[in-house]
């Protein structure tokens, strides 16, 4: 059995070492959402559990040859004789008595995630020491190494497959994403092409110029002395913040895909996407620096690579929405963080529906009543408790739009379908972003392409 299974995992499980940047292998959104899936949640695939097995076996076969040819070819100590000769024992009976029976207790469903595994292994090496009757130090350290030993099958658009760690997942499919927010956010169109200098252009800087050369309202012409481009080297920090309520936990894509499922992924390239931007800039600094907040009961700033990883793997669709919360968040986090940084502020969010639960204490900015008296004199079926939150977020929205410290952007995504338009709720919402920014409707089976309009959005503030 042992050398069935060295032979079935060399055959149809290529080495996990592989390189995803390659051309050959190429993931698409539905991909990555399937592997994400798979790393979230190990009940979803036996193909997860069986790579587990047999990756074991594959990095216990390797073991357990390196030690014999050791212990063949080199003049070892006493001690350390003793203790290969241990691990051989231990990789021997794991070989011909232990993986066996985990990859077939797998494929009857008996065991059902990575952790079942682990423990019907460990119950085994305690069995190992009654057989050979002496307690096997070594087995414990084995014992430890399985928890980097868990694989996930990916399959990529053509049908090809590999092999990826547990631990590589958000490594594999966030650069995956990363790169492909990155080809689309490069590829505008085009309509004619101009001499300028290098650089977006600053559109209203250039008519503005144009203006004062001919002093005219329009000009007549924009010439190229009038052209003025924006700073490419321009630091921003982008707080993307996602509802988690319950309400996102709705089904609406393929293989079962979640509105919170589509949201994750989008923020994992998001995160990936300005890393490589970064990296591509080559400066002693960031230029971009992306945080996650997430609307959930206690929302917080999320900014490094161990806590973002943490709430992928225990994000749940549950609770209300908390904008006013996250929102207060993102700028005690700028204040406390980057008060002597020049640094604009990009607030992205992303929900499906109202914010429902108001915030308890001081908030930014002058009470303004404009919001007050149009739910007064409209006939909005939006719950008083959500009308409070808008007034809440409106109120803070101005705060920050003539704000004299930095630059805030804000731009505000609602996943719901086009019919949602014609609703009280997007009425409210619109008149809620009117002076700010404008409410942008994404339909929850497109989550696909909501990276790229994140970006674009961002990019179409900052020319502002």
């Amino acid at each position: 059995m042992p050398h069935r299974i060295h032979k079935i995992s060399t055959a149809n499980y290529p080495d996990p070492l592989v390189d995803y940047s390659n051309t050959e292998f190429i993931m698409e959104f539905q991909d990555a959402a399937t592997v994400l899936q798979q790393w979230r949640n190990p009940h979803l695939g036996r193909s997860s559990r069986e790579g587990t097995v047999l990756s074991i076996a594959a990095n216990s076969r390797a073991a357990y040859e390196s030690i014999q040819i050791r212990l063949l070819s080199n003049d070892l100590g006493e001690a350390e004789e003793i203790d290969l000769i241990e691990k051989l024992k231990v990789y021997s009976f794991m070989l011909n008595r232990t993986l066996p029976e985990a990859l077939e207790l797998v494929n009857l469903d008996l065991l059902l995630t990575i952790e079942d595994i682990q423990e019907f292994i460990r119950k085994h090496i305690e069995l190992m020491g009654i057989e050979f009757g002496m307690e096997l130090r070594s087995a414990s350290s084995i014992l430890n190494q399985l928890e980097t030993i868990t694989d996930i099958e990916i399959t990529d658009e053509f049908g090809r497959k590999r092999r990826i760690n547990r631990n590589d997942v958000l490594d594999v499919i966030g650069s995956v994403l990363g790169n492909i927010l990155l080809r689309q956010a490069t590829l505008w169109p085009v309509d004619n092409i101009i001499a300028r200098p290098r650089g977006r252009i600053d559109l209203k800087k250039t008519y503005r110029t144009a203006i004062m050369r001919e002093g005219s309202v329009p000009p007549k012409s924009i010439h190229i002395d009038d052209i003025k481009v924006i700073d490419r080297d321009r630091l921003s920090l982008i707080y993307f913040i996602v509802d988690m309520s319950q309400s996102m936990g709705k089904i609406v894509y393929k293989q079962g895909l979640t509105r919170l499922d589509g949201a994750l992924l989008t923020s994992l390239g998001l995160f990936y996407y300005f890393k490589i931007m970064n990296r591509r800039k080559r400066r002693e600094f960031d230029s971009f620096k992306m945080h996650i907040i997430p609307v959930n009961q206690n929302p917080g700033v999320i900014s490094d690579n161990k806590k973002f990883e943490n709430l992928l793997l225990g994000a749940e669709a549950k609770g209300r929405t908390r904008l006013v919360h996250a929102t207060i968040s993102a700028i005690n986090h700028v204040t406390k963080n980057y008060k002597n940084n020049n640094y604009d502020v990009q607030l992205v969010y992303l929900t499906d529906g109202r914010p429902n639960v108001p915030f308890e204490g001081i908030i930014p900015g002058r009470s303004k009543n404009d919001l007050k008296d149009y739910f007064k004199n409209a006939s909005s079926s939006t719950p008083k408790q959500a009308q409070l939150c808008m007034q809440q977020l409106h109120q803070i929205f101005h705060y920050l739009k003539y704000n004299k410290d930095r630059k805030w952007s804000i731009s505000y995504f609602l996943m719901a379908a086009t019919k949602f338009m014609n609703s009280d709720l997007f009425d409210d919402t619109k008149y809620m972003l009117s002076g700010i920014t404008r409410p942008i409707l994404i339909d929850p089976t497109e989550i696909d392409t909501l990276g790229r309009k994140i970006i674009q959005e961002a990019i179409a503030n900052a020319d502002q």
